[in-house]
């Protein structure tokens, strides 16, 4: 039988990772519905009517995402993935609420590039870089191949999805474009809060060893 013999669905069917497994694809789905590919692909759209050069706001976001990675290598050994991810998303919601307060007039327009700005910065410092290494330091030896392949699958699938949707979302909502962003990163920030499991000073034997109990009870 197939489905019994591929890697894919023995990672699928193992209940002892099964938290492991989808906390991997929540963080990649995560990382793509917090709209930053939106931001990257569409920054002179955005731009336009802000400022007179859009091409200049989006210079400066790529500035802002090169200096904020390296913040995020001096804190990731010093603060847990966990408590990254919920700071991450906790300011990226923030942040796209400001956004969505200046385009609607309440603040100057210098303000909503700034907002976009900080929403860059903690992207860098969470929902950026941790997606990508987790999934590691979650599974060991047996799953880890399959379980980064799959995860990666996820993450470009929702990247194609969110590229191609944008533009027909921020015609439909003009401001409050970033409106769905903001509720994928406040599930984001609750899912971390509630369930994601930290990662940090254990190896995936111990983790798994860790979790055994919690997994068991997820059906």
């Amino acid at each position: 039988d197939i489905t019994e013999t591929t890697p894919t669905a023995e990672l699928f069917a193992d209940k002892k990772v099964r938290l492991q497994l989808v906390s991997s694809l929540v963080l990649q789905v995560a990382s793509q519905l917090s709209g930053i590919n939106a931001v990257f692909y569409y920054s002179g759209l955005f731009f336009d009517g802000v400022i007179d050069n859009p091409l200049v706001g989006t210079t400066i976001l790529g500035i802002i995402n090169v200096l904020a990675t390296f913040v995020a290598l001096l804190l990731m050994d010093r603060v847990g993935r966990r408590t990254l991810i919920m700071y991450s998303s906790a300011g990226m919601f923030i942040s796209c609420v400001v956004v969505v307060l200046a385009l609607k007039g309440c603040f100057d327009k210098m303000v909503a590039l700034a907002a976009v700005a900080a929403y860059v910065t903690f992207y860098e410092l969470g929902l950026g870089p941790i997606p990508v290494f987790i999934v590691s330091e979650m599974f060991d030896g047996k799953y880890a191949a399959t379980a980064m392949s799959v995860s990666a699958q996820l993450n470009w699938v929702c990247n194609f999805f969110v590229g191609l949707l944008f533009p027909y979302i921020n015609k439909s909502l003009g401001p409050y474009s970033f409106g769905p962003f903001a509720v994928s990163l406040l599930l984001t920030f609750l899912y971390a809060w509630i369930w994601l499991p930290e990662t940090q000073g254990t190896t995936p034997s111990e983790l798994q060893a860790k979790l055994a109990k919690k997994n068991a009870g997820i059906k």
